[in-house]
C-alpha cells in the first residue's frame, strides 16, 4: 500500500498560490486556515487504516524485522543504529518518532500585498520534531521558507533537514509517516525515499527556479547516498524498491 503523503503533493499547489501574482479570490484560496490540516485527517486515517490492515494479513519479512531487531537492541543498552533510512524506520516503528508541528500562530504569519495571513502549520515541523529527524538522518536544521518567495509575499521560515549529501526537505514531508508503521519497512523505505528525493528537488526548485519539478507516479528514485537501508529493499541498479508499484520505482 503507497503511503500517501499530502505534504509533498500539495506544496507544488502551495507554491503557485504563495507566489501568485495576483490576489486570491478569498483568504482560504492562498493560505489555508491554521485548522486547514483536519482536511487531511480522514485520508491518512484510512490511508493508515489500510496499511495496518495489509501488514497484520502478510506474514512478516525479514527485512521489516531487521531494523525493529536494532531499536530493541539500542533500547537495552547496546550500541545504537547509525543514522540513516534504516534509524528512521526504527523510530517510526517502535514509536518514538513524534510529529508536531508550530503551534505559535505568530511564526505562522505571511505578509503579502493585500494584508497578513495565518498560514496553516502543516508544513511547518516543531523545532523538536526537527531535531530528531536531523540526528536520525545524521544531518542538521536549516531553516528556508517551505514555498520560495515571489509575488510580494514574505513567508515565514520552515525548519528543513539537510542531508549530509547537500539534500534538503522539510521536515514536516518526513515527519508525516511518523504514524505509518503499518505499512512495512519495505513501503517506509520507499515513501522516505521518494520525499527526500522529491523534496530536495522541490526545495532546489524553490532556491534556484526554473522548471517545477515532475515525478511520474510510483517514483522512489536513487537510495539516498550515505545512507543505511534495510536489508532487501534496494534494487540491483540503485533505486529503492516500491513494493507499492510491483517494484516499478524508476
Amino acid at each position: 500500500m503507497l503511503f500517501v503523503n499530502p505534504r509533498l503533493r500539495e506544496e507544488r499547489v502551495e507554491t503557485q498560490r504563495v507566489n501568485s501574482s495576483s490576489a486570491p479570490d478569498n483568504d482560504e484560496a492562498m493560505f489555508p486556515p491554521t485548522t486547514g490540516a483536519a482536511s487531511n485527517t480522514s485520508l491518512f486515517a484510512s490511508v493508515l487504516q489500510a496499511c495496518s490492515a495489509e501488514a497484520a494479513a502478510a506474514p512478516p519479512a525479514a527485512a521489516t524485522t531487521a531494523p525493529a531487531t536494532a531499536a530493541t537492541a539500542a533500547t537495552a543498552g547496546a550500541p545504537a543504529q547509525p543514522p540513516g533510512i534504516s534509524a528512521l524506520i526504527s523510530a517510526i516503528q517502535n514509536g518514538s518518532l513524534t510529529d508536531t508541528d508550530v503551534t505559535d500562530s505568530t511564526q505562522l504569519s505571511v505578509t503579502t500585498p493585500w494584508g497578513n495571513y495565518t498560514v496553516s502549520s502543516f508544513y511547518y515541523a516543531s523545532d523538536d520534531t526537527a531535531n530528531q529527524l536531523a540526528t536520525l538522518l545524521g544531518g542538521k536544521v536549516v531553516q528556508l521558507p517551505p514555498f520560495g518567495q515571489g509575488g510580494g509575499c514574505t513567508e515565514p521560515l520552515a525548519n528543513f533537514i539537510q542531508l549530509p549529501n547537500g539534500q534538503t526537505v522539510n521536515a514536516a514531508s518526513l515527519a508525516y509517516y511518523a504514524q505509518g508503521a503499518g505499512c512495512g519497512t519495505g513501503q517506509l523505505a520507499a515513501d522516505l525515499t521518494q520525499t527526500i528525493n522529491e523534496g530536495a528537488a522541490l526545495t532546489n526548485y524553490y532556491q534556484n527556479g526554473g522548471p517545477m519539478p515532475m515525478f511520474p507516479i510510483g517514483y522512489t528514485g536513487p537510495a539516498i547516498s550515505g545512507m543505511t537501508y534495510p536489508p532487501g529493499t534496494i534494487a540491483a541498479d540503485g533505486t529503492v524498491i516500491n513494493p507499492a508499484m510491483g517494484n516499478n520505482n524508476t
